[in-house]
């Protein structure tokens, strides 16, 4: 497991391997040896130059239908996958969920806020993106915490032959689930991702069966996944840095720079995937066509090159747009303005309700074991209920 603490780790590959192979990493579903990239300019490179470096990493094994989504995909597939779901969470649309959004908040936190603490990881990050993707999918409340139970299998590393088979299990349970959905769609739409995905078109050619499944749970996996580790990254944060809480209650219009300087310390992706489509050379080693690369995004961030003095919070950096968070190139994030959107409405419910937030005493902390994601496993923090203000005149 590669967690926060490896930042000195990164230092010394970015400085004398920044590209290295290691025969004992393992990938998905037991695929064994992979390129690690280090620097910030060759993860760029790696994420950004599909001709050379393809997104088709996760193998075919017949009952994976993970392969089958935008986020797997090369052009030209990826660019008609992408322009069908892209259109749904641009910031015109994805704003006629904010009300909703702040609904949910509140009813979250509400039963917390006489306890004055919480764990705010299980009672609220993971709470509110989980309904907030299943909402914009269509798929109803009552279902919200089975979705969510396949959806945690898929995710979680799969390098045994046992993950495996409950990988493959709970992507055909999800898959049989929305495929009983998309024919509930057909007869009767709906104004949800799900009926958009079935009525659209491109160039007069609709998705088959198997890209429409990938592709939704694409979706959901990416829409809870990134959103859940930033909730709980931006809390740690502020925890460990209140002036830095203090500054956005005071200037709001900084929230885009401070959530960006979390991104880059923290990113909710620690690292992405390629595969080589030819033989190539990368950062001074010669890579053969079908090697796995792993890039880590966490490490490209913390480069020196590109951000001095990395391991201070900074976020008036000037190029915070350099960062690798959310990929580069036409594999960028397109789900970034949703995942922002539910971050900003999250804080603002929450910090009109609550102050004096620190993490618990005597708390330990430990990160998600993932070599995929940044986050934390759990975060207990206590704080005091802003009053209302009949109650502060009493």
């Amino acid at each position: 497991m590669v967690s926060h603490n490896s930042i000195p780790w990164f230092a010394d590959m970015r400085a004398n391997n920044p590209v290295f192979y290691d025969p004992e990493f393992v990938f998905y579903y037991g695929v064994k040896g992979a390129w690690q990239v280090f620097r910030h300019k060759e993860a760029k490179r790696v994420l950004s130059d599909y001709q050379y470096f393809s997104n088709l990493f996760i193998p075919d094994l017949g009952k994976n239908i993970m392969g089958r989504n935008v986020n797997q995909s090369d052009p030209p597939d990826h660019k008609k996958l992408r322009s069908l779901v892209a259109k749904v969470f641009v910031p015109a649309v994805i704003s006629k969920h904010k009300d909703w959004i702040k609904q949910q908040c509140e009813e979250i936190l509400e039963p917390w806020l006489e306890k004055g603490e919480m764990d705010f990881i299980h009672d609220f990050a993971i709470a509110l993106p989980n309904r907030v993707i299943a909402q914009i999918l269509g798929i109803p409340a009552q279902d919200h915490a089975q979705v969510h139970e396949w959806v945690t299998t898929i995710v979680t590393n799969v390098k045994t032959m046992e993950e495996m088979e409950a990988s493959f299990a709970a992507q055909q349970s999800i898959a049989g689930y929305l495929e009983k959905m998309m024919e509930l769609r057909r007869n009767d739409p709906q104004d949800d991702l799900v009926t958009h995905l079935l009525q659209s078109e491109v160039n007069g050619e609709r998705l088959g069966k198997e890209d429409l499944l990938g592709t939704v749970v694409g979706m959901f996996l990416a829409g809870f996944e990134t959103t859940a580790s930033l909730l709980g990254n931006v809390m740690y944060t502020f925890c460990q840095h209140p002036e830095v809480l203090q500054h956005l209650l005071d200037h709001p219009e900084d929230y885009d720079k401070i959530i960006n300087e979390v991104l880059r310390v923290l990113p909710s992706a620690k690292s992405m995937t390629r595969v080589a489509k030819e033989d190539l050379e990368l950062g001074g080693q010669q890579i053969k066509k079908g090697d796995y690369i792993n890039i880590w995004l966490i490490s490209g961030n913390y480069d020196p090159e590109v951000f001095p003095d990395p391991e201070t919070f900074d976020f008036n950096r000037p190029n915070l747009a350099d960062t690798l968070s959310f990929g580069h190139g036409i594999h960028y994030c397109f789900g970034v303005p949703l995942t922002k959107l539910e971050t900003q409405i999250a804080l603002d419910v929450v910090f009109s309700r609550i102050r004096d937030v620190q993490i618990k005493k005597g708390a330990t902390l430990e990160m998600t074991p993932s070599t995929i994601i940044t986050g934390f496993q759990s975060l207990p923090v206590t704080f005091s209920k802003i009053k209302e203000l009949s109650d502060v005149m009493q």
